[in-house]
């Protein structure tokens, strides 16, 4: 026969201590700890937010950034394009039309054109409208293409995307009625709402740094460009380019 468990006073405590373990785990938690752990979960969201903000705000920054500076180049490109074409077409009119405008009073050089003011608030949807360089070209992106497709018409959404500043200087021949060989052209892409709120907007370009704000877009452009661009496929190419570079400079007893 199998004699009965010998239980001492203090095997009884160890029991009462484990069996009242047991029961408090089985209560869940108490209102302290669950203070606790909304205030280290309000701590941590505090510190990550800034971070999350500030990442947010330079992605997009970047993103509108990278767009206009591809405007700006597409821009660029397309009018070294009417450059060349335009001096063996005889409709010069139709080409002009396509051309920046023509600031009679910017020197031939990239400094004169960085100095060209900034524009003022109006924006045209038609290029042919741009007369002056205190205007901007409406632009938006076309939703129904991807990449990087642009579309100028803004007539079904009253809302742009950006507002291109686009001129350039009187160039060689100096004159209003012939597309030129060589000249300096300039161009500034700005945020469509920074044109249209009326703010006084400056030439300097809009910073790419880390920014927890608008990176300076509401009033400074997006992306800034000035290039000399001058035809080279004319027999008189080097001729031009040589009057373009200094007025008084000799140029070669066989030019024109």
């Amino acid at each position: 026969m199998t004699p009965p468990p010998v239980t001492s006073p203090l095997r009884r405590l160890a029991c009462a201590v484990l069996l009242q373990n047991r029961a408090r785990s089985c209560q869940g938690l108490t209102l302290i700890e669950c203070l606790v752990a909304i205030l280290m979960v309000a701590l941590l969201a505090s510190a990550i937010a800034p971070a999350l903000a500030l990442a947010v705000a330079t992605r997009v920054q970047s993103q509108k950034s990278e767009q206009a500076l591809q405007l700006a180049q597409t821009e660029i490109d397309r009018v070294r394009r009417l450059t060349e074409r335009g001096q063996a077409n005889e409709t010069l009119p139709a080409y002009l039309a396509q051309f920046p405008p023509r600031v009679a009073g910017l020197d031939n050089t990239n400094q004169a054109a960085r100095g060209q003011a900034a524009p003022g608030g109006q924006v045209e949807i038609d290029r042919v409208n741009l007369t002056t360089a205190d205007k901007t070209l409406g632009i938006k992106l076309n939703p129904a293409e991807t990449g990087t497709t642009l579309a100028t018409d803004c007539r079904t959404d009253a809302s742009c995307d950006f507002a291109v500043q686009i001129y350039r200087s009187k160039g060689y021949p100096d004159s209003a009625t012939q597309v030129p060989s060589a000249f300096v052209m300039g161009v500034r892409v700005y945020d469509y709402g920074a044109v249209t709120s009326g703010a006084t907007l400056s030439t300097d370009p809009a910073s790419l740094a880390l920014s927890a704000g608008d990176g300076g877009r509401s009033r400074k452009p997006l992306a800034v460009l000035y290039t000399t661009i001058a035809a080279g496929e004319r027999d008189n190419s080097l001729c031009d380019l040589i009057r373009y570079a200094d007025p008084d400079a000799d140029v070669p007893a066989d030019c024109n």
